[in-house]
């Protein structure tokens, strides 16, 4: 294979071998899911019939997606801590590949995420929702820049105890900007004025190419510390 493929193919290995080691235990999508299950079965028992707005919807909706995703990708670096393989990696792999093949598997761990609570979400709440596509398209950008972050932030916090505190903690910060945005437009999908904040959008899909950057840089740093 030649030389300027070898990254790519090193990312592919190491995405393909994080969906080989979650197929075995199914811990991460679990916690994922079940975290959203509950919570959503709770907030919508505690509501009943209450009429809510469109902006508590949102809230309520990227509050429930916000935690469920913090239960389970800090787990991304749990089983090269855990088995001690880290070292192995490192001499496998230059930090790129690993960056990149952890980033597409938290990726697809929040898409799996959006399909089950999305749908539920709608039923659950009795949610009218007048562009389902166009509120899927903003998910995908939210799930960019929150998969860019996490998996960053889980590399940080490899050798630290209370790993998810500590997690939630450094990454609330840098997606609370997309997760403002993310509400006003999933507001506007819900009273059916979201196609006067297409620059939000534009806004959202900018933050997760500077996110990407950073974690990009930062995580080369991390790597080889």
């Amino acid at each position: 294979m030649p030389t300027r493929f070898t990254g790519l193919h090193k990312t592919k290995l190491i995405f393909l071998k994080e969906i080989k080691t979650e197929l075995r235990t199914l811990s991460a999508i679990n916690s994922l899911l079940m975290f959203a299950l509950t919570t959503l079965a709770a907030v919508s028992l505690s509501l009943g019939s209450q009429p809510l707005t469109a902006n508590l919807i949102a809230i309520l909706f990227w509050t429930i997606f916000f935690f469920s995703a913090m239960a389970g990708l800090s787990r991304v670096f749990l089983q090269e801590q855990a088995t001690g393989t880290l070292h192995t990696l490192r001499s496998y792999s230059s930090s790129q590949p690993v960056l990149w093949g952890k980033f597409f598997y938290n990726l697809l761990l929040l898409h799996v995420l959006a399909l089950f609570l999305l749908p539920l979400f709608i039923i659950f709440l009795n949610v009218t929702c007048y562009h389902f596509g166009y509120l899927c398209l903003l998910l995908f950008a939210g799930n960019i820049g929150i998969a860019a972050i996490t998996t960053l932030t889980a590399s940080m916090i490899i050798y630290t105890k209370s790993q998810a505190s500590l997690f939630t903690v450094l990454s609330f910060p840098i997606i609370l900007p997309l997760f403002l945005v993310s509400i006003q437009l999933t507001e506007g999908v819900l009273t059916n004025t979201v196609f006067t904040m297409q620059h939000q959008l534009c806004l959202v899909f900018g933050y997760d190419i500077f996110l990407l950057g950073i974690a990009s840089i930062l995580f080369d740093y991390i790597w080889y510390d």
